[in-house]
């Protein structure tokens, strides 16, 4: 009988003070395929905050933030240079190095301190579940009956759409709060290696700080050293702006030399990157008044499919509704429409209808 796939367990960190560079050096070592971790903007939404204290001046602020977080049962991991702090349960203070030849040691301090700080964190979760549940299914039977049999899986779509509230398109100002910059996400290179591949008829390469990634878009494949479990996390971190793509010298007849890697279905594994990096947000450089005309259907039976998927796939297969109106059409919250049109522009089954 073949093992299951350990669950992994969804949490959600947020880092105060931090620079995108060492921001990036902290995340790239959380690699335990056991989490797949959300940043979150809000201290007291997350399950974890980072803070990184650059002034002395900044302890007033440290102590009230920890205070506040001490209230959510929320832990705090303090980088500093400062000797005054004093850990407990859910405080830990972790000094930074000055020289740059302590710095691997410092980084695993980190990393150890953050797993054993997040096990603690859900092993409260874990404990304070069984209470919640009962009180839920008292909410569900006052609001909706037939929502209890979904009980189990009440977050399961806010797990790959995010909570993002609605907007108004026609404000700029809101319309940036769900704007991303796709250039900074992994599912972007996979979109232009396989264009690329299409256009030449050769396997191309995507050079990332995980290693290369092989996309062959005749047979539809990604190629790649590390398991689907090693490389669950790298789709929503967004510091893939030194990634390369290009054209390896590898001709076809060469391709068995990539057979000794992991091979990944393109289609399914860039509709999970993509989501992933979205979670309620749309590329920057997209037209959300345009009519969207679906060129194909995904294979549903391959993708990870969250609720009101199928209806927006569609209500665009008409061609004549855009991704402002869709929500008001279907009564579903934005962020869902958002996302499959960015999972959807990612494997370029959709476009933009030019108005005449």
């Amino acid at each position: 009988m073949a093992n299951k796939t350990p669950k992994s367990e969804f949490v959600t960190i947020c880092f105060q003070n931090f620079d995108r560079i060492s921001q990036k050096l902290i995340l790239s070592r959380f690699n335990d395929p056991q989490y797949s971790i959300e940043l979150m903007e809000e201290p007291e939404e997350s399950d974890l905050c980072f803070y990184n204290q650059e002034k002395t001046q900044d302890q007033d602020e440290i102590e009230l933030l920890r205070q506040r977080l001490k209230t959510k049962d929320i832990p705090m991991i303090l980088l500093t240079d400062e000797n005054s702090y004093i850990n407990d349960q859910l405080f830990h203070v972790i000094i930074k190095p000055i020289e740059n030849i302590r710095l691997s040691d410092y980084l695993y301090q980190v990393k150890d301190t953050f797993y054993s700080l997040m096990a603690g964190k859900l092993s409260r979760k874990a404990a304070q579940k069984p209470t919640k549940i009962i009180y839920n299914n008292h909410l569900s039977n006052a609001i909706n009956s037939s929502q209890i049999q979904f009980e189990g899986k009440r977050f399961y779509a806010q797990k790959y759409v995010g909570l993002n509230p609605d907007i108004d398109f026609d404000s700029e100002m809101q319309v940036k709060k769900i704007q991303m910059n796709p250039q900074n996400y992994f599912f972007h290179y996979l979109k232009k290696a396989y264009v690329l591949s299409q256009d030449n008829k050769r396997i191309t390469c995507v050079k990332t700080v995980y290693g290369t990634f092989y996309v062959d878009a005749l047979d539809k494949v990604i190629f790649h050293h590390k398991t689907a479990k090693e490389i669950f996390n790298i789709h929503k971190i967004p510091f893939y702006k030194d990634t390369k793509v290009f054209m390896p010298k590898l001709k076809r007849r060469d391709r068995n030399t990539l057979n000794g890697l992991n091979q990944f279905d393109y289609e399914p594994f860039v509709w999970l990157s993509s989501i992933n990096a979205s979670k309620g947000k749309m590329p920057k450089d997209i037209n959300f008044n345009a009519p969207i005309k679906l060129l194909a259907w995904p294979d549903l039976t391959k993708l990870v499919v969250f609720k009101n998927t199928i209806r927006i796939i569609a209500l665009w297969s008409r061609g004549v509704y855009s991704l402002k109106h869709t929500g008001n059409l279907l009564n579903i919250p934005q962020r869902y429409a958002v996302t499959v049109y960015t999972a959807l522009d990612a494997l370029g089954l959709i476009e933009e209808v030019q108005r005449r």
